[in-house]
């Protein structure tokens, strides 16, 4: 008759484990957090039902109502840290502009300018628009 080896596990290493395991929890080393059953009413359902019994008139209503599994969200957040930044001048040397050159301009020499002669309408002709200017032509 062939022996079989069969692992057996005694209350004392159990209880043990359990303990381990119940302390790690407790202490947040294993994070599990349960989702929990949360009532939605925006999702329920109603059935309204109308029936008309000899004269007069039965109304049956079933509702259903409807509930969400929501899981809690474990995790870090970012919180912003206040710091501080300065900036420094940077040193900027001056600018050197080129040296100028000198530009000598041509001699101007003047011109007479023509006599001016005056140009005038006749007296019996006016400017379009106003007529003879109040003269007569005969």
């Amino acid at each position: 008759m062939e022996r079989t080896n069969i692992v057996q596990i005694h209350p004392k290493v159990a209880v043990v484990l359990l303990s381990v395991f119940a302390c790690s929890v407790s202490a947040g080393l294993l994070a599990a957090p349960a989702s929990v059953l949360v009532r939605t009413p925006s999702l329920d359902s109603a059935v309204i039902k109308s029936d008309r019994l000899g004269g007069n008139f039965a109304y049956s209503s079933v509702e259903g109502h409807s509930y969400a599994a929501v899981s809690p969200v474990v995790q870090n957040v970012v919180s912003p840290v206040a710091v501080s930044y300065t900036a420094h001048q940077v040193p900027a040397g001056y600018a050197v502009s080129p040296a100028a050159y000198g530009y000598a301009a041509p001699a101007a020499y003047g011109y007479a300018s023509p006599a001016a002669y005056g140009y005038a309408a006749p007296a019996a002709y006016g400017y379009a628009g106003h007529g003879y200017g109040g003269v007569l032509v005969a």
